[in-house]
């Protein structure tokens, strides 16, 4: 009979389940034991003839001795069995052998068991499979973490491969700086500063056509031929000269052409300078633009609060003290506005990008708009209001027309008092009640009139 009571502590269960893991072990799908006996004796036959057979040390070294007459007569070689060996494959040395799955395996196992050498393991009851799954799931591990170990490997390559950079990062970045050097020096030639040159000699051109004018030798359309060809510092002027025949106009005219060919040898040699050093100049730029841009930024933040102290609803409200609830809740709300409204104006006036000029635009035009209709806005509410004066003044006429005058007369708010009357004991009963209805009913007529 088989025991009913299961096994309680730790010792008694683990042999419990080795015993039953065991007799599964040797039994078929239907739960039959595999074990027939039928085999024994072959068995054990086949165990000692094995035992018996002693594989020689030398079996794969040394082949079997011929015999004595294989020495006399051996097999003819083919005629280009010596002449043409079979040759080898040019990358046979180059390119070593890639390595089998199987070596790559036991090298992942190997990889496996240094990683998890210290960790808990299974134990010894564990079934055949619940190990190789362990097994299989630290190969897999082994191999993740040596891809990773590749990867990182790669990338710390490519981070001193970095640091140094080849001889064609070199050539690019050789050529981006040349290119810089060369917009610089384009963004010089474009520099508005050199534009003051421009304006000077564009007003002493202005003066030599002046005074060409005043002579009668000179007509419109001779200077309008001298500015077509560039004015009158690109063409020969003798010719006009001997026309002109005025030896002053001619000292005067020559004297601003000197001074237009020294504004050009000026801007000339400018330029030439700046491209020379064109980093040190385009920085000595940037500091006269940032102090420019500060001096603007200062006179707009002046007149504007000039400007803005002008409103008198730009200043904070500050109520009576006898004031009421809504008239300080009112300068409590108008202080807030302002408040808030005066950092974000601080922010536009120190902001002079694209952006922040489209906005101040958007919010004139509305200022604009604002204005054209507050006008109209305002009339329309004006007389709203009036009538809207002229209609609670007729309703409230109204209200006092349809009220009791009888509050106001001389007669007592209580009524007429009655002279008080004996009482009739000869009275019956029934009329005494009906009496008694009849005056509670006219004081509260009274009382309802009354109010």
């Amino acid at each position: 009979m088989p025991n009913t009571n299961p096994p309680t502590n730790p010792e008694e269960l683990a042999k419990h389940n080795v015993d039953v893991a065991t007799k599964q072990k040797d039994q078929d799908i239907s739960g039959k034991p595999t074990a027939t006996g039928d085999f024994g004796d072959a068995t054990d036959a086949l165990d000692k003839l094995a035992a018996q057979i002693q594989p020689k040390p030398d079996d794969k070294a040394t082949p079997p001795a011929p015999k004595p007459d294989d020495k006399a007569t051996p097999p003819a070689p083919k005629p280009d069995d010596r002449a043409t060996p079979p040759a080898p494959k040019p990358d046979d040395k180059a390119t070593p052998p890639a390595p089998k799955p199987d070596e790559d395996l036991e090298k992942h196992k190997k990889r496996a068991e240094e990683i998890f050498k210290d960790s808990p393991s299974l134990s010894a009851n564990a079934s055949p499979k619940s190990a190789e799954a362990f097994s299989s799931i630290k190969v897999k591990a082994a191999q993740e973490i040596s891809a990773r170990d590749q990867q990182i490997a790669e990338l710390q390559q490519q981070l001193k491969e970095a640091k140094n950079p080849s001889p064609e990062i070199l050539q690019q970045q050789k050529e981006l700086e040349e290119h810089r050097q060369w917009r610089l020096k384009m963004d010089v030639d474009f520099d508005p500063k050199f534009k003051e040159f421009d304006s000077s000699i564009s007003s002493q051109r202005d003066f030599i056509y002046a005074q060409l004018s005043k002579s009668p030798a000179v007509t419109a359309e001779t200077i309008e031929q001298i500015k077509k060809y560039g004015g009158p510092d690109n063409i020969d002027l003798s010719k006009l000269f001997e026309s002109i025949k005025d030896t002053t106009l001619q000292r005067l005219v020559e004297s601003k052409v000197a001074d237009i060919e020294m504004a050009k040898y000026n801007k000339k040699q400018a330029i030439e300078s700046a491209k020379a050093n064109v980093e040190k100049y385009m920085e000595g730029r940037k500091q006269e633009l940032s102090k420019t841009s500060q001096a603007n930024q200062k006179e707009a933040t002046s007149r504007a609060e000039q400007i803005l102290g002008q409103f008198d609803w730009f200043a904070e409200k500050k109520p009576a003290p006898d004031a009421d609830a809504s008239a300080k809740q009112e300068a409590a709300e108008h202080n807030k506005f302002l408040a808030e409204m005066k950092p974000q104006l601080s922010v536009a006036l120190q902001d002079d990008s694209p952006e922040m000029r489209a906005v101040m635009v958007a919010g004139l035009a509305q200022l604009f708009n604002l204005q054209r209709r507050l006008p109209a806005l305002e009339a329309s509410l004006k007389e709203k209001t009036e009538a809207l004066a002229e209609v609670t003044e007729k309703w409230e006429a109204v209200k006092r027309s349809s009220q009791s005058r009888l509050n106001e007369s001389q007669a007592p708010a209580g009524g007429i008092s009655q002279p008080r009357k004996e009482a009739d004991i000869n009275l019956r009963s029934q009329d005494a009640l009906d009496n008694i209805a009849r005056q509670v009913m006219e004081t509260r007529a009274q009382a309802a009139a009354g109010q």
